[in-house]
């Protein structure tokens, strides 16, 4: 079974938040999670921004962080950067976000199945908008 798993950044501090997506016309944007350890856990929720949801993509890089929607890696065979987006049902690597001049992308588990490719996390499109071409303008 896979991990479905999300996260989302609040409105306030800025702070991620990882869990489920709770969304309604009453409820905007919220994440759900887990806090406590042993035998005694509760349930809490936080509302964050809607546009920096994103979903676990089920994948890790090579340091063994958890990639999510809208993540920038770098793959190590061509030293680019690429963003992570969700794209007619699969997880995409996006190269045109960060590069000028260059199209494509490649399916993400492309870029993390084999030891000598490596990819890894270096930002997100909320946090570092300066890698991307134009610097997030």
């Amino acid at each position: 079974m896979r991990t479905i798993k999300l996260r989302g950044k609040t409105h306030g501090n800025g702070k991620w938040y990882y869990g489920s997506l709770v969304y309604s016309d009453e409820i905007n944007a919220a994440i759900y999670f887990q806090i406590g350890n042993g035998l005694i856990k509760r349930m809490e929720w936080v509302y964050v921004k809607p546009e920096t949801v994103g979903q676990f993509t089920g994948l890790c890089d090579c340091d063994g962080k958890e990639i999510y929607e809208g993540d920038i890696v770098k793959w190590e065979k061509d030293c680019l950067m690429y963003v992570v987006r969700f794209w007619y049902g699969m997880f995409y690597a996006s190269v045109e976000e960060c590069n000028k001049g260059i199209f494509g992308g490649f399916p993400l588990h492309a870029l993390t199945e084999h030891e000598d490719r490596k990819c890894e996390i270096i930002g997100n499109i909320y946090d570092n908008p300066e890698l991307l071409k134009g610097g997030g303008q």
